[in-house]
């Protein structure tokens, strides 16, 4: 009942460059790129992952499957898995910006909507078909995996309200940026919300890593496997 750390976070972006109405030709007194909106509107969506469950698999295909990414714990060449749970941690952002032309080809972008999105689309569940639904091996497998799921969804409610905040602030602090268009200054401004919350998603996923590695521990393992008779 291994579980193999999740596999590292996706970072998707999409580029909105919208222009500004109503602006007139610049003069020389409008070519510095100033403030011209209001701070931006900021939504997180949370997603907390569809689980499938998967019971046609033999022990050695949920090997093959755990060994796709490094073990969050060492327990030896004599533990099979025979239980998995896979998923894969996405934050994207939706970013529109107004943009205003400053020069020949300089434009003034500055952010006025980002659309997140943190969490899974799915929880990938395996257990080995040799233990069929209804047995006590089943549900002994099920509960462990079923441990995991709640690892990896309660660190994403512990974890989103801090998200939501540092999108807020930082969003909010971010100033007009000059780019030769409005795309570029779109995507200027994306990789500053990047930089941002890359280290605060990067300490969610070391923090599942260690829950997740606490309940892949022999002593968990055997306890568990002594809820059965035979394995």
């Amino acid at each position: 009942m291994r579980k193999p750390r999740p596999a590292s976070s996706l970072f998707i972006f999409t580029l909105i460059g919208l222009w500004s109405t109503g602006v007139t030709p610049p003069t020389h007194a409008q070519s510095a790129c100033m403030n011209f909106g209001q701070s931006p509107d900021v939504t997180l969506r949370i997603e907390p992952g569809k689980i499938t469950l998967n019971n046609r698999y033999s022990r050695s295909q949920i090997k093959t499957l755990s060994g796709r990414g490094p073990s969050s714990v060492k327990l030896g060449s004599r533990w099979q898995p025979i239980g998995l749970t896979l998923t894969e941690q996405q934050f994207s952002m939706r970013v529109k910006v107004d943009a205003k032309r400053i020069g020949s080809d300089r434009f003034c972008g500055q952010l006025s909507r980002v659309d997140a999105r943190l969490g899974y689309d799915k929880l990938k569940v395996y257990i080995a078909r040799k233990y069929r639904p209804g047995s006590c091996n089943y549900r002994s497998i099920l509960d462990h995996e079923n441990r995991h799921v709640s690892v990896f969804r309660n660190t994403l409610v512990k974890y989103a309200p801090r998200v939501e905040r540092r999108l807020r602030r930082f969003a909010a602090s971010l100033g007009p940026v000059v780019a030769t268009s409005a795309d570029q200054a779109a995507k200027i401004l994306q990789q500053k919300l990047q930089r941002e919350l890359k280290p605060l998603i990067r300490e969610m996923d070391r923090e599942m890593d260690f829950r997740n590695a606490k309940l892949d521990s022999p002593q968990n393992y055997r306890r568990e496997q002594a809820r059965c008779s035979q394995w």
